[in-house]
């Protein structure tokens, strides 16, 4: 008998090494967007990129959303569409699974937001709770 991968564990996969190379260890959860953050300081935005550019390569802002794709707009409006600071990064689909990115400067420019997660899974209570464990979140 053969086990069968769910269908978001490559994302899972990839999300576990950019954990690995993230310069901050702190991630919470965020309840309303279903997804993990990391809020961290302006100074430590370079050593983000190599680890977003792996697994979130494609980059959003509010003047180029209207050319994504339709699954890639419907993410930015449950998210809550994008303002002009705002970036969305989306990675390639698994199994019709986009992984992301929102990018979130805060107002004063000192701190940044990054939120990670898996949109369009018709099975969160499986995935949520596995999303949470890779980035330490009880």
């Amino acid at each position: 008998m053969s086990i069968t991968a769910e269908p978001w564990q490559p994302i899972l996969d990839a999300f576990t090494t950019l954990r690995t190379g993230w310069p901050s260890s702190d991630w919470t959860w965020d309840h309303r967007l279903k997804c993990v953050v990391s809020s961290f300081t302006a100074d430590l935005v370079p050593a983000t990129r190599a680890p977003l550019e792996a697994v979130v390569p494609a980059d959003w802002t509010s003047s180029t959303i209207p050319t994504a794709s339709d699954a890639v707009r419907a993410l930015a409006d449950r998210c809550g569409g994008l303002r002009p600071s705002q970036r969305l990064l989306t990675g390639e689909p698994v199994a019709g699974l986009i992984p992301y990115a929102l990018w979130w400067p805060w107002g004063d420019g000192s701190m940044v937001s990054v939120r990670l997660g898996i949109a369009n899974s018709d099975r969160p209570k499986e995935l949520f709770p596995q999303l949470r464990a890779v980035f330490g979140i009880a």
